[in-house]
């Protein structure tokens, strides 16, 4: 339970609430507003390989870095491999550039993970990169949403300059 201090003695927080609860009571991430638009890249049922080529593509003509091109592309190869071994086809990578912007989405079909801590903590001692996809995601990308709709799960990842 969480305390605040008040004086010399500690009172009961009345608003606290267990971390895994709050993650999980949040309402869905919606769609950032360029996706009313259409995207500049679809591919559909992509290999890492592919998804990386068409954003790292569109990306070039946004005036982003290449550390935040490089991060991105990086970011985007671990959450399609995510949708193709842990979600459900179809899965689709689309990307929107702006000026200074680019903002990718991966959807699959499939439910999303249940685990409402995944991408935000890192689990220490892992003997390789597995299992660490979407915590790099947040370590790489200036925002990353995830949420399920009718068209199933998407992962949001959004870099600016």
């Amino acid at each position: 339970i969480g305390h605040g201090h008040a004086g010399n003695g500690h009172t009961a927080n009345t608003r606290f609430e267990e971390p895994a609860a709050f993650l999980g009571g949040r309402p869905p991430a919606g769609p950032d507003p360029i996706e009313s638009t259409a995207a500049a890249a679809v591919v559909a049922a992509p290999s890492p390989r592919a998804a990386r080529a068409a954003v790292a593509e569109v990306a070039a003509g946004t005036g982003l870095g290449a550390d935040r091109v490089n991060g991105l592309v990086l970011a985007l190869s671990e959450v399609v491999t995510n949708a193709l071994v842990h979600g459900e086809a179809p899965v689709t990578v689309r990307a929107w550039p702006s000026e200074g912007r680019i903002h990718v989405t991966v959807t699959d079909a499939g439910p999303g993970p249940a685990d409402p801590f995944v991408g935000l903590l890192h689990r220490p001692g892992a003997e390789s990169i597995g299992g660490h996809g979407l915590w790099f995601a947040h370590q790489l990308c200036h925002q990353v949403t995830m949420g399920r709709d009718a068209a199933g799960f998407t992962v949001r990842l959004t870099v600016w300059a």
